[in-house]
Formats: structure tokens, C-alpha cells, sequence
């Protein structure tokens, strides 16, 4: 009897020990959605599928990247979706008309998210103004300059290029292992670098972090080119994945950027990370959307089932904060 009270013990204290963790509804949410569509649609677990969703979750993975790099430290980046589509016109550009190599071309690609996650921080930290402010302006030059050259015209790409977006390991895609070191970088960036600490401490607290010595200016302006930067390399896993540079890429990449961080138990206010939320959220957006449309749900509706989704996500996370605090 002892023995068995012990186990139930045991048993709770572990389950309240997830509970606290900030990415447990997450995980939560994953196995559910396994469940659901897995029922509802047969071809959901098959193999074809499988690797389709490890491709997508990828892709997913880098855009929420984007929006993550300012997220931790209270901003955000409107300008996601456009600088992926200005850093697909380039790449198309690079490699098409320029003939440049892969190599080459993907340097050259990447370079431009810089620049333009460089004018985004310097603008934020000179002016004094909201990231909101600044990068939704900012969108619509990246955008507007990405369709004014490119006309909307698709840019084709080598089979070289294409190879690693197709590529398969294992039973999985190429650009899933990817996934998985970008993912692993960034819980050991965050957790035991200390750029990666001074981001997350300017999150938490500017003021204080300022005090203790963090040059919050310049980890603004850090912030910001990484952010547009993986929303480069996110464009390049676009184009890789479907063999076209076109200035439609990005177009619902800021929707879907919040909504994985959010998903995934990432306080936008800034301040905190979590690699396993953070993965689960790309997973579980990348279910519902191939889920959906697996169970033939209008397409039109899509953006309706999304949203409410978000909505769910930061009210289960809100409830979850608020029983655990009176947990303790």
C-alpha cells in the first residue's frame, strides 16, 4: 500500500512538474492533433505525408526564427514575409539572369537580409521609435522594391539548387535534419552563450540590463539583422523546396511567424525561450494547415481556423501561467 501511495506520488509531483513547463500545452497539442487527424484521414501517418510535413515544418521553423530573434526582446518584425520575397527576387536574379553560382548566389542572398535587418535596427535604436512602426514601414519598401524588379515574374533555379529541398534522409527530409540543428543552436545559444543570455536579459528587463553593463542599443541592432537574415535563409529553404524564386514568397509569413511563437509558449513581450515549444509550434501549425486540407476543409476558411487556433493557443498558455503561479 505504502509502496503504491509513493508511485501516486511520484507520479503527480512529474506531472505537475510538465505542467509548470512553459511548452507542456504544446506538447499536449501535438499528441492531440496526431490523434484527430489520424482518425479522420488515413493517409495522414502515411510515409509520403510524413516526409511532406517534415519539409514544411522546416521551412515553418525559419520563418518563426525570424520573428523569434526580435520576440525575446520585446519587439517585432513586420517586415518578415517581405524581406523574404525581396530575398527571393535577388536569388532569382543571382542565379537566373546573373548566371552566379549557388554558392555565390546564396551568399549574395543572405547579405541582403542583412542589410535590411541592419537599416531595420539602426532605424529603431536612432529613432526611437516601435519595431512595429518601423518594420511595417519598412515592409512595404522591401516588398514594393522585390515587385518593382521581379514585375511577378518567376525566376527558375538549377537542379543543384533544388537538390537539398528534396533531398531525403532516412525516412525524413534533408531540410528536417536542418530543422533539428537550427533548433538545437538555439536552445545552446540562449542557455549557455552569453550574446544569447545579454538577449534574453535586454528582454526581460532593458533598463536593468543597460545597469549591468549590456549594450542594449547594439543587441537591438544584432537582433534585427538576424531576424532578417534567417528570413533570408527561409526564402532560400522556400525556393530549394518548390524550385521557383518568386516576389510572392512571404506573403502570410508574418501570420504564420507570431503564430508559432505563440503556439509554442514564447512570451512576445520578451524574455524567455523555449527550443521544445518553439518546435512544437512549427509542428503543430504545419499539422493543422496539411490537416485541413487533408480533411478537405474549404480553403477560404483556413485563415478563420487559424486564427482561432492562436486565440486558443495564448488563452490555454495564459490559464496555464496563472494555475501554475498559484502552484508555486
Amino acid at each position: 500500500m505504502q509502496k503504491k501511495e509513493t508511485s501516486t506520488r511520484s507520479f503527480g509531483d512529474s506531472m505537475k512538474k510538465f505542467f509548470l513547463q512553459s511548452w507542456s500545452s504544446s506538447v499536449v497539442a501535438i499528441v492531440l492533433l496526431v490523434i484527430i487527424f489520424s482518425i479522420t484521414t488515413s493517409a495522414f501517418l502515411s510515409q509520403y505525408n510524413l516526409f511532406n510535413l517534415s519539409r514544411t515544418a522546416a521551412v515553418y521553423a525559419f520563418i518563426a526564427g525570424a520573428q523569434l530573434m526580435v520576440a525575446v526582446i520585446g519587439g517585432m518584425n513586420l517586415a518578415v514575409g517581405a524581406v523574404g520575397a525581396l530575398s527571393s527576387v535577388v536569388l532569382g536574379l543571382a542565379v537566373q539572369d546573373l548566371g552566379l553560382s549557388t554558392p555565390v548566389a546564396i551568399i549574395v542572398t543572405l547579405l541582403v537580409g542583412a542589410v535590411c535587418g541592419l537599416i531595420n535596427g539602426f532605424l529603431v535604436v536612432k529613432l526611437k521609435l516601435s519595431g512595429f512602426i518601423i518594420t511595417l514601414a519598412m515592409s512595404f519598401v522591401y516588398e514594393g522594391i522585390a515587385v518593382g524588379v521581379s514585375h511577378g515574374y518567376a525566376y527558375k533555379l538549377t537542379q543543384g539548387f533544388t537538390a537539398l529541398g528534396r533531398s531525403k534522409v532516412g525516412p525524413t527530409s534533408g531540410l528536417f535534419v536542418i530543422m533539428i540543428i537550427f533548433v538545437l543552436f538555439l536552445a545552446v545559444f540562449f542557455k549557455n552563450m552569453k550574446f544569447g543570455r545579454d538577449i534574453l536579459a535586454t528582454g526581460g528587463n532593458e533598463a536593468a540590463a543597460a545597469l549591468s553593463g549590456i549594450r542594449t542599443d547594439g543587441v537591438q541592432i544584432a537582433c534585427n539583422t538576424i531576424s532578417c537574415v534567417l528570413a533570408s535563409v527561409a526564402a532560400l529553404i522556400w525556393a530549394s523546396r518548390t524550385g521557383t524564386a518568386v516576389s510572392s514568397t512571404g506573403e502570410d509569413w508574418m501570420l504564420y511567424s507570431f503564430a508559432i511563437c505563440a503556439i509554442g509558449g514564447i512570451n512576445l513581450s520578451g524574455g524567455n525561450f523555449t527550443a521544445i515549444g518553439f518546435f512544437c509550434g512549427s509542428w503543430i501549425l504545419t499539422m493543422i494547415r496539411n490537416g485541413l486540407t487533408m480533411m478537405k476543409v474549404d480553403i477560404y476558411y483556413e485563415q478563420a481556423f487559424l486564427g482561432a487556433i492562436i486565440l486558443l493557443a495564448v488563452s490555454v498558455e495564459s490559464l496555464r501561467t496563472r494555475i501554475s503561479q498559484k502552484m508555486g
